[in-house]
């Protein structure tokens, strides 16, 4: 019996230490979570808004030096790549950024209470008429 009892103890004790690795793992993970939604927060704060005409006329610039390039410089595949990879790495943000806006834009017009063809003078108007009668 007392080698039950002994064995009884020593599962006990490690579920007991197996209870306690796994909460030590979940706090390391909440604290890991922690960290990243902290250093997300930190560099969301420091973004700075960029107007759409900046972001329209970069873009443009962009696109003037790489067809500069393209015609102009010897080494065409190299410089292609290069372009290919700046255009994807860098100018992808931007234009996902324009996109956004666009999107944006159109949602405002489409839940905006007066239609967009009519102006402000012809919404009077009708209000007037309205009154009249």
């Amino acid at each position: 019996m007392n080698r039950k009892k002994v064995c009884e103890k020593s599962s006990a004790k490690k579920k007991m230490m197996s209870i306690e690795l796994k909460r030590e793992n979940i706090e390391k993970h909440e604290q890991g979570v922690q960290v990243m939604q902290e250093i997300g927060f930190e560099e969301s704060e420091e973004e700075e808004v960029i107007s759409t005409s900046e972001i329209k006329e970069i873009l443009g610039m962009w696109e003037r030096v790489s067809q500069f390039v393209e015609k102009k410089h010897p080494e065409k595949v190299a410089t292609g790549r290069a372009s290919d990879l700046f255009n994807d790495t860098c100018l992808t943000h931007f234009r996902n950024i324009l996109r956004g806006r666009k999107k944006q834009t159109s949602l405002d017009m489409f839940f905006s209470k007066r239609p967009t063809g009519e102006s402000e003078k012809n919404v009077a108007k009708k209000a007037n008429t309205r009154e009249d009668i």
